[in-house]
């Protein structure tokens, strides 16, 4: 099997234009004559926390780990924070708007939750040599499902402040 740094290289490409592109819309909400408010610092901060986890196995394999023991500890370096965060949102998200967590916000954690338990399997070792593969899978939904639920909530950036 092709070694699979060149995927995870593309995945922190992609994590880190993803990250700068949302600061540019802070940016512009901002230049646009809008204040950044409490929710939108947020939600910058949380594409920020989780843009760069590709860039973990790269760097287990220059210490020369084991390969099944970078996949371990990759899942449970980026499996942990994911459950942390789907677990602690709701609160840090109404502390931030104001507001009680939608519907549609409990939806996307469920799913972040689903994520991150299969990360955290992968990390005891039950799936064995598919755990790099469920590392590669896990990571890609992660970062298309962020970028799917950046562009639905968009407009909650863009929307002007109620004066």
């Amino acid at each position: 099997m092709e070694s699979p740094i060149s995927y995870l290289y593309t995945m922190a490409i992609l994590g880190m234009t993803f990250i700068g592109f949302s600061a540019i819309v802070m940016l512009l909400r901002q230049t646009l004559g809008s204040h950044l408010r409490a929710f939108d610092a947020l939600f910058a901060r949380v594409y920020m926390e989780f843009g760069l986890g590709a860039m973990l196995p790269p760097l287990l394999m220059f210490w020369e780990l084991p390969p099944a023991a970078v996949w371990r500890v990759s899942s449970s370096l980026v499996g942990i924070p994911l459950l942390v965060f789907a677990v602690t949102y709701p609160a840090r998200r109404r502390a931030a708007s104001g507001e009680p967590t939608p519907r549609y916000v409990r939806v996307n954690l469920a799913i972040v939750l689903l994520i991150s338990l299969t990360l955290l399997i992968a990390a005891t070792g039950a799936l064995r040599e598919r755990s790099g593969r469920i590392f590669l899978t896990a990571l890609t939904v992660f970062l298309a499902f962020a970028v799917g639920t950046w562009l639905r909530a968009l407009n909650l950036i863009l929307v002007p402040e109620s004066r």
